[in-house]
Order: C-alpha cells, then sequence, then structure tokens
C-alpha cells in the first residue's frame, strides 16, 4: 500500500452480528445473509467465506454475476439472486445451480425447458408485491400466475416472499404488509400451493417485527453494524472502519482559503492537515464542511469542499500531529466513534449507500479481531 487509505473489516464482530441474528430467531428459521454489492462493500469472498464457517443457509446477491462469482470461488451453499433477470440468461441459473426470483411467466417457461432438459427440478422463489412497488405482481393479483407456475413439472417452488420499505419508520403500513403477506400464504395454501420457504424481514424487519420472521429471514445492515439499532444496544457491532493519514500540514494565516470552490476561508490562524482520501474513493463530496474525523483520539471538521483524491481538515492548534499520524474516517479511537450513519447524516443520506460505494479499489484487511474479546 503506497497511497495511504485502507479499509479493515473486523471478522469477529462479523461473527458477534451473526451469533446475535442466530439468538433472535427460532431453530428452524433459515438465514438468507444478503452480500450482494460486495457485501455492502465489505468485500464479498471474505465475508461470504466467514459466514460460511459460521453456517449461514443461503446467499443473497443481487445479480447472476454475483452468483456466479461466489459458485466460481467454491462455495455450496444455496444463492438466492434477489432481483429479476431476463429469460435469455436462464441457463446459467441451471449451469451454476442458482436459485432465481421469478416475477415472469416467460422467465419461468424458459427456466422449466432447461431444467427438464437436463432431468433436474429447478428452486426458484416467486417475488409478490405487498407495497414496496418495485418487482413482482401485486400480491392480490398474483394467484394465477403462481398457479401457472406450479403447473411447470421442472419448476419447483421453494419459496415466496416480499419487502418492507417502510419497516423503520411505518409500524402500521408494515404490520399490513405482513398480515397481507401471511393471508395470501394461507389463500394458496387452501388452493394447496406450499412453499418450503416464507420470507419478508430484512434487517430492520427482523428486529422489530418477530411476527416477519415465518421460516426465513433477510439480514444484510444487521450483519455489517453500520448504524446503532434501537432497542439493541451495544449487541451488534460495526464491523467496518475506513482509515487514511495526514499527508500533509500548512500553518494558514487570517483569509487564507482550502478546496475548490473558496468557500473555507479561515478566520482566525489554524493549522490545516490534508488528508488521503477523497469521493472518487466513496467519501462523498456532499461531506464537504460538514463531515469530522478523529485523529489522536480527538474530532476534528473538514475545511472545505471533498477533492477527487484529498480532503482538508482543521486542525486548530493542535501542533502535536504530524505527516503520517492515522486518521479515522469511520471507526472507533478510545472513547469516540464515528459510524457509516453518522456520513451518512451528515451527508443526508443513507448508511446503505455510504458503504456500497466505498471504491473496491481501497485495500481490505481482515482482521480476526480488532475487539477486546
Amino acid at each position: 500500500m503506497i497511497r495511504p487509505v485502507w479499509i479493515e473489516v473486523d471478522l469477529k464482530a462479523l461473527e458477534h452480528n451473526f451469533k446475535f441474528i442466530r439468538k433472535i430467531i427460532k431453530n428452524n428459521v433459515k438465514i438468507v445473509a444478503t452480500v450482494k454489492q460486495s457485501a455492502y462493500g465489505h468485500g464479498i469472498i471474505p465475508i461470504a467465506r466467514k459466514l460460511s464457517r459460521l453456517g449461514v443457509d443461503c446467499f443473497g446477491v443481487a445479480s447472476l454475476e454475483e452468483a456466479i462469482f461466489l459458485r466460481d470461488a467454491g462455495f455450496k451453499e444455496p444463492i438466492l439472486v434477489l432481483s429479476a433477470v431476463f429469460e435469455s440468461y436462464a441457463e446459467y441459473f441451471v449451469k451454476y445451480k442458482v436459485t432465481a426470483t421469478v416475477v415472469s411467466l416467460d422467465f419461468a417457461r424458459r427456466l422449466d425447458k432447461l431444467a427438464k432438459k437436463i432431468g433436474v427440478v429447478h428452486p426458484v422463489h416467486i417475488y409478490v408485491d405487498t407495497g414496496m412497488g418495485r418487482l413482482g405482481h401485486y400480491y392480490k393479483d398474483s394467484f394465477e400466475f403462481i398457479e401457472k407456475i406450479k403447473n411447470l413439472k421442472n419448476i419447483f417452488l421453494e419459496g415466496i416472499y416480499t419487502h418492507f420499505p417502510v419497516a423503520d419508520s411505518d409500524l402500521n403500513f408494515t404490520g399490513s404488509q405482513i398480515k397481507a403477506f401471511n393471508e395470501f400464504i394461507n389463500l394458496l395454501k387452501n388452493k394447496a400451493i406450499t412453499f418450503k420457504y416464507r420470507h419478508c424481514a430484512n434487517s430492520i424487519g427482523m428486529l422489530n417485527y418477530p411476527k416477519a420472521h415465518f421460516n426465513m429471514v433477510r439480514p444484510g445492515l444487521v450483519l455489517y453494524g453500520g448504524m446503532k439499532f434501537k432497542g439493541v444496544g451495544s449487541s451488534v457491532l460495526p464491523i467496518l472502519s475506513l482509515k487514511s493519514k495526514v499527508i500533509f500540514i500548512k500553518r494558514f494565516k487570517p483569509g487564507m482559503s482550502a478546496s475548490y470552490g473558496r468557500n473555507f476561508v479561515a478566520k482566525k490562524a489554524t493549522l490545516i492537515a490534508t488528508v488521503s482520501v477523497g469521493y472518487a474513493d466513496g467519501y462523498p463530496w456532499s461531506l464537504s464542511n460538514k463531515a469530522k474525523v478523529i485523529i489522536k483520539d480527538a474530532f476534528f471538521p473538514l475545511a472545505g469542499n471533498v477533492c477527487m483524491d484529498h480532503i482538508m481538515v482543521d486542525l486548530g492548534n493542535r501542533r502535536d500531529i504530524s505527516v503520517g499520524d492515522d486518521v479515522i474516517l469511520i471507526g472507533k479511537s478510545g472513547k469516540l466513534e464515528i459510524m457509516a450513519s453518522d456520513l451518512a447524516d451528515w451527508a443526508q443520506t443513507i448508511p446503505y449507500e455510504i458503504m456500497s460505494r466505498l471504491s473496491l479499489k481501497i485495500q481490505r484487511d481482515y482482521k480476526p479481531s480488532l475487539l477486546p474479546y
């Protein structure tokens, strides 16, 4: 590593979070670990390898490419693609033994034909819409669609699922989704259509709505601990730290400005540190003049706009800070901590975006443990 910007991932904290999930769900409830988009920016292979050793039941990915990547890396666990894929690519689901989300009858028929050709019955999960409005038929209009797929001889209706859009903010709407999903499953059951797995709970849904567990859950952010979850205290730990180093320090006189736009102008004499990280690394431009960093167990504010490769930090009169000192952008030092959710608040976005947009070119170091236990 020549350019001093890197990510540390604490696999012991990941294990802690996984065991916490196991603790709050019933023994018969399976876990689909959501590792899409490079495991929310943490690195899909090391995260999946750790989860595999912990006994995860299934991996959830966003694309067929991610599923193939896991298969080529040797993972044998079931893999569920949590999105629609064009029917012209159906053959890869059969070839790589990947479970498809089905929202199209044409795709299901193509998959059935390919499975029949090699003499297998291929598992699929049906997505029904109860309020997300993103994929799948509205649940009230899904019966005929599902009945037609059930008649395909080489398709196994392994799972049915839906998704919550406001599990963190609207108890009533989410409750109505759970009720609607449950009633629809019972309607199908009365028509002799059953599924091995029923699932709807994402991280917040899993934590806040025990009735949403059914017999499968899909944790994502709770695995990675990018925010403080209400009601669980320190039961969920952050696993990612983003760090850099001071590469230059300059003494500013009153009236001197920092960065593009000149929207930071020193009102008094101060020290400004240049740090090797920028928006090309996934550190958002919208953090300009808003974010803080930690250096030597103290908070310091950004000075001026985030650049493509650099940020500037106002050190005040801290003369004990030198070129080469560590700068924590996400992470903990002593009693101070900056979480992905803190950056999200400053940038007016969500922690999912902060983590998933961290550049894959940043070196990631996977630690057995950064914790005291």
